[in-house]
């Protein structure tokens, strides 16, 4: 899970880099958001996992956590969207 967190924050570094030198975003932003969409969906699942029973009650905060991170597939464009927006500009490029 450790792995998923450093690895996600470093995407999004980069891409606040990209932001402050005023470049193209569009993509690694798209790429910086399907990965974190999917590490969350991998880490609360395994979270939830380690829990076990408990995880799927009220009681556990994990459950809240569970719930919300599901929320995230669809608040900032579901994951097809984003490969979408990745693969038109690797396409623009090759052109």
């Amino acid at each position: 899970m450790q792995s998923d967190i450093v690895a996600g924050r470093a995407l999004v570094e980069s891409l606040a880099r990209l932001i402050d030198a005023r470049e193209e975003i569009t993509a690694p932003a798209s790429a910086a958001k399907l990965f974190c969409l999917n590490m969350v969906g991998r880490v609360t699942d395994h979270s939830l996992r380690v829990h076990g029973g408990f995880g799927y009650t009220k009681d556990a905060a994990i459950e809240r956590i569970y719930r919300d991170a599901r929320g995230f597939w669809f608040e900032e464009g579901t994951a097809e969207i984003q490969q979408m927006i990745i693969a038109r500009a690797l396409l623009d490029e090759g052109s």
